[in-house]
């Protein structure tokens, strides 16, 4: 079966196979400089050659570039990531499947709270809290999806310029945000399905900033 792959992972791909061309091109310019003399061996007092000067620099060049492939690979992941994912650790309870659907007035509460409401349905909501992230009391909600409980959290003072994924200690999801400013994280199980959760959000909720 085909893995479907987001936008920003085909980037992220995109990227790294440029990466790795530009690194054989430099070393393959490197190997097909001639050296003159280079068969024998260099006579008493005389300097090298500008060939050998300029082969050894991109050999270097070469060698450099591929540390950093090796050891510092870049991804466009979104720096708030790993608060996210700490935060669902912190807050286990909420990771439950159950057939209970939170009563409406006590979702709306949370959500008021969180400066937002919700203009349509998003899912079954089972768990609601107000919670502190990042220096600012945000709401988080879990919405029970097909593979398991999908983590949501409301965030409307961290403004992103588009979707960014998370992938993180068994869990996957994305931070997307939102026309007008601010954004929202939703995290679920690996093989959860996010996107239909994730247009039922986009469509559903406004900020009362």
């Amino acid at each position: 079966m085909t893995t479907k792959l987001t936008p920003e992972e085909r980037r992220r791909r995109e990227a790294i196979a440029a990466d790795d061309a530009r690194f054989d091109a430099l070393l393959e310019s490197a190997l097909r400089i001639d050296v003159p003399g280079a068969r024998g061996a260099r006579p008493p007092g005389r300097r090298w050659p500008a060939a050998v000067a300029i082969a050894a620099t991109l050999v270097l060049a070469a060698g450099a570039w591929l540390g950093l492939r090796t050891e510092a690979p870049v991804y466009s992941v979104s720096p708030l990531a790993p608060d996210i994912i700490a935060h669902i650790h912190h807050e286990p309870k909420a990771l439950v499947v159950t057939a209970r659907t939170l009563p409406q007035a006590e979702l709306d509460g949370v959500l008021r709270r969180g400066r937002a409401s919700l203009a349509g349905p998003v899912g079954q909501v089972s768990y609601a809290k107000l919670c502190p992230f990042r220096g600012q009391m945000v709401a988080h909600f879990v919405v029970q999806g097909e593979q398991g409980p999908v983590t949501v959290m409301l965030l409307p003072d961290e403004h992103l310029t588009e979707a960014t994924p998370i992938d993180q200690s068994g869990f996957k999801g994305t931070i997307v945000p939102i026309e007008g400013g601010g954004s929202i994280a939703i995290v679920g199980q690996p093989e959860e399905e996010l996107e239909d959760i994730r247009d039922r959000l986009l469509r559903a909720v406004r900020w009362n900033l």
